[in-house]
């Protein structure tokens, strides 16, 4: 786990190319504490912070092939990189660390640019082919590690974080407003390519890029994996459930690999539970960390997650939250984020992750994705439904006559309002995707021939409304939101983030499920709740679900202290107040 900075030059590096790659290294050597280095030729220079978990004591970037005729850089864990050592290694392939980003070198050599296929981890990396003159560059297919790029006057740079591009390759940078107003409607932006900065843009989830050719030097992205519902699973529920919980226990697994003290994030939810549960399975020393607020919060669910921890004889850490400290926070935490974010959960994310490093945890695991995986929302499973309904009385409408058509239209409305409020089509009114915007904003936004992608999920075309409403939900509020801030704010801390709900092989077989098994019931993790009956105790499985979503009396005292420096209007959300602290500081 670390930072990673590249720059390939149009022409010949130059000392001050070597020095700005430098310069990024050190401006986040809090991602990478424990080494640093920098490779150069004269068309491409890689710098690298590392944090060592896997070959701690060898595992030193960049990385070499065996001829040195290729050299990679890498941000992350491949979690399957035993069996591909071994795999490679039979081919005759000889690896020089201990490192698991090595893989990725010598599946280059073997497979090419189609090596993605092959990796099972969270990364972002760059391999420069000398003898070729060319790059390429990859992140993950749930798009948990970042990763930054920008075309300059004589070069393209990539970067694990967007900030130290702009600070030493951008003198007059220019804003994005329509990546502003994302934010400030979604509360984070929810484009997959574009940044709040026009210049700087990032490489897509699940995709790849190379440079072409040495003439244009333009990166062409390429897309290696595609969520696709494909429900070719033919076996009973009872069996759907046995292969969810195996793949469950082998996400947790893989995941416990580390050389570095490691814990796990627990509430009383089922997602975190599980994880702490199944990694009992696997070893004995398990140390979980649960995080309460000081007085009496219906958030805090220290004690229920105590309960599970007893029961399973985990080393329990406590986290005390404070509210009334959040605010202080504010200056220290934005100009990490890199990007304009209104998420409250930031503020409570941040003390956890303080903590955590006190507590000398360099490894957390967490239950990010599962919502996602197995429809946890209620709110958004409602408005899916509410969608499907109204599609379905279109369909069902009278041709001819409007009086019998209106008619039919409200004795179906009543008729299911009435049996089952969960499918009332007043859900669409009340979308929580509706928060304030700036008027000036919008005029701005709405000025530029930006295409707008914010309702891109009602075309991705999935047969259940459900499925488009969650395709939206994992690829955009997971990826840009989720994981962006546990990316961030854990890193600042030298501390890296796990998530078994995104493993591929899970997510691939979920989604060869029919919906009937997906949205068992029309009811929230039905699916991962029957699959882990026995694994589970009942008070962890029929807990009513409860988000930690944190007080939020502060979040008034910062609206009353913060002075807008680019916008006239005075913020009403915390999307807006960071929109504007983004935007003031390239002002």
């Amino acid at each position: 786990m670390c930072g990673i900075n590249a720059f390939f030059s149009y022409n010949k590096i130059t000392k001050e190319d070597i020095s700005k790659v430098s310069l990024c290294n050190k401006n986040m050597l809090y991602r990478g504490p424990d080494e640093n280095d920098i490779w150069y030729d004269d068309k491409c220079v890689l710098g690298q912070v590392r944090l060592s978990i896997i070959g701690v004591t060898n595992g030193h970037q960049p990385l070499f092939n065996e001829d040195k005729s290729l050299v990679l850089i890498c941000n992350g864990e491949i979690y399957n990189y035993k069996s591909l050592k071994n795999s490679l290694q039979a081919k005759g392939h000889i690896f020089s660390s201990d490192s698991d980003s090595e893989v990725i070198l010598h599946l280059y050599e073997e497979y090419g640019e189609s090596l993605n296929k092959y990796l099972d981890g969270m990364f972002a990396f760059c391999l420069y082919d000398i003898k070729n003159c060319q790059i390429l560059v990859a992140r993950d297919h749930s798009g948990i590690k970042p990763l930054y790029y920008a075309y300059t006057s004589n070069g393209i740079v990539f970067s694990s974080e967007l900030k130290v591009i702009k600070n030493y390759f951008f003198k007059n940078p220019e804003i994005n407003h329509e990546v502003l107003r994302q934010t400030q409607q979604f509360s984070y932006p929810i484009s997959e390519k574009d940044t709040y900065i026009k210049n700087i843009h990032k490489i897509p989830y699940s995709s790849y890029a190379k440079i072409c050719n040495k003439n244009d030097y333009k990166l062409k992205i390429v897309k290696y994996f595609k969520k696709e519902i494909s429900p070719s699973f033919n076996d009973t529920y009872e069996s759907a459930c046995k292969q969810v919980k195996d793949l469950l226990f082998g996400a947790v697994e893989k995941r416990l690999q580390s050389e570095v003290p490691l814990g796990i994030l627990l509430s009383a939810g089922i997602d975190s539970s599980a994880i702490a549960t199944i990694s009992r399975e696997f070893t004995s020393d398990i140390n979980v960390l649960s995080a309460g607020y000081v007085g009496n919060h219906s958030v805090d669910e220290r004690f229920e997650a105590k309960k599970l921890s007893d029961k399973l004889g985990c080393k329990w850490h406590e986290i005390l939250l404070n509210e009334k400290k959040f605010k202080d926070n504010l200056n220290t935490i934005l100009p990490i984020l890199d990007e304009p974010n209104g998420d409250i959960a930031m503020f409570p994310q941040w003390e956890i992750y303080k903590k955590a490093k006190e507590f000398n945890f360099t490894v957390l695991l967490s239950g990010n994705g599962g919502d996602e995986l197995f429809f946890g929302y209620k709110s958004h499973n409602d408005y899916a439904l509410s969608l499907q309904w109204l599609n379905e009385q279109k369909q069902n409408l009278p041709k001819k006559n409007t009086k019998e058509s209106i008619v039919h239209i409200l004795y179906n409305f009543f008729k299911i309002f009435i049996r089952n409020k969960q499918k009332n089509p007043l859900n669409l009114i009340n979308s929580r995707y509706n928060l304030p915007v700036f008027s000036e904003l919008d005029s701005i936004a709405k000025e530029q021939s930006i295409p707008l992608d914010r309702d891109d999920w009602h075309r991705i075309g999935y047969k259940e409304m459900i499925d488009n409403v969650y395709h939206f939900l994992n690829y955009a509020w997971l990826t840009n939101n989720c994981y962006f801030l546990a990316d961030k704010l854990a890193m600042a801390n030298s501390i890296e983030m796990r998530s078994p709900f995104s493993d591929l092989d899970l997510i691939k077989f979920v989604n060869t499920l029919p919906i009937e098994y997906r949205f068992h019931k029309e009811k929230p993790k039905q699916l991962l709740k029957d699959s882990l009956k026995g694994v589970l105790p009942d008070f962890v499985l029929n807990r009513k679900k409860t988000g930690f979503t944190p007080p939020i009396s502060y979040v008034d005292q910062l609206f009353a202290t913060y002075e807008n420096g680019y916008f006239k209007e005075n913020s009403k959300t915390l999307a807006q107040l960071t929109t504007d602290y983004f935007a003031k500081k390239i002002k």
